[in-house]
């Protein structure tokens, strides 16, 4: 059996100019029926995939309380957010969202307790991304949440309040803590 002969081909997250390898400035080239960013110099196609993300949804459900980020930074001003980032090269989901968890609120998880909630793929001009979204009770994490930075909040705010101001939150958080909390 002939092994096709197939090119070099690496993972990029954003839309390349230049190859990461040699520098050269970027050309186009055809790959499985697509046109993909082409290194001509080091006959290396450069396929755009999506960086993964974590998301937590922590449920204070005595009180029927969601934890929420304010974070006052322009692509934030004014709207709460759910705990996450993205997830480094060398670490699992579980593992990046406990480690978000602990950055961005100063909260500490056991990566065995998440609990798988959904994944979502967002596309913006410049990257791609699947996050994944867990949840976690507030039984499961220790401490009390303190803000990544001074200027910032992360508190536990009742999630009637939450769902009623949409202006507030992100719809793409809101369907989350709406999943989270079985709300219709």
């Amino acid at each position: 059996m002939d092994t096709p002969d197939f090119p070099d081909v690496d993972s990029v997250a954003v839309e390349p100019d230049h190859c990461h390898r040699c520098g050269a400035a970027v050309g186009v080239t055809e790959f499985e029926g697509r046109e993909h960013p082409w290194c001509p110099e080091c006959d290396l196609v450069l396929s755009r995939n999506p960086v993964a993300g974590v998301q937590a949804v922590v449920r204070d459900d005595d009180a029927d309380r969601v934890l929420l980020l304010d974070e006052p930074v322009p692509q934030h001003e004014g709207v709460r957010s759910l705990p996450g980032g993205h997830v480094r090269h060398d670490e699992g989901p579980r593992e990046a969202l406990v480690r978000e968890l602990a950055e961005e609120t100063g909260l500490r998880a056991d990566p065995a307790d998440p609990e798988f909630l959904t994944i979502h793929h967002a596309e913006f001009p410049d990257v791609a991304l699947y996050l994944v979204t867990y949840t976690l009770e507030r039984s499961q994490v220790s401490g009390e949440p303190t803000p990544e930075f001074e200027g910032f909040e992360a508190a536990f705010l009742p999630v009637a309040e939450v769902l009623s101001s949409p202006d507030r939150l992100r719809e793409s958080d809101r369907r989350r803590i709406e999943t989270a909390f079985d709300v219709e």
